[in-house]
């Protein structure tokens, strides 16, 4: 039985791998994937658990602190976050957002 679970969790992880490749994410580091992908996670229009708080983009913009406390990115190390967030930013995924104060941000889409 435990083979076959870590069977699966094989081929998930080979399926994960190439929706990565497809969509352009494979180039980014892992922290970097996290990051982006939080932010992307704030923007859907959804609800979002963050540290028990419910967070929701009207506007497609995201704030730094709220990346943060993502799920994927609270674990993370300050710097190791901010190094993150600095590189998608110089990659384009991230830009800052017109007339609005530092640490807001919109996400573009890969």
């Amino acid at each position: 039985m435990a083979s076959s679970i870590v069977e699966n969790i094989i081929r998930l992880k080979s399926m994960l791998g190439d929706m990565e490749q497809d969509f352009g994410l494979a180039e980014l580091s892992s922290v970097e994937k996290n990051v982006y992908l939080a932010a992307q996670d704030i923007t859907v229009e959804k609800n979002v658990y963050l540290a028990a708080q419910d967070i929701k983009s009207h506007d497609g913009i995201v704030e730094t602190k709220h990346i943060l406390d993502h799920t994927f990115t609270q674990k993370m190390s300050r710097p190791t976050f901010f190094r993150a967030l600095k590189s998608i930013q110089e990659k384009g995924l991230l830009v800052n957002a017109p007339n609005k104060k530092v640490g807001l941000f919109i996400v573009n889409s890969i």
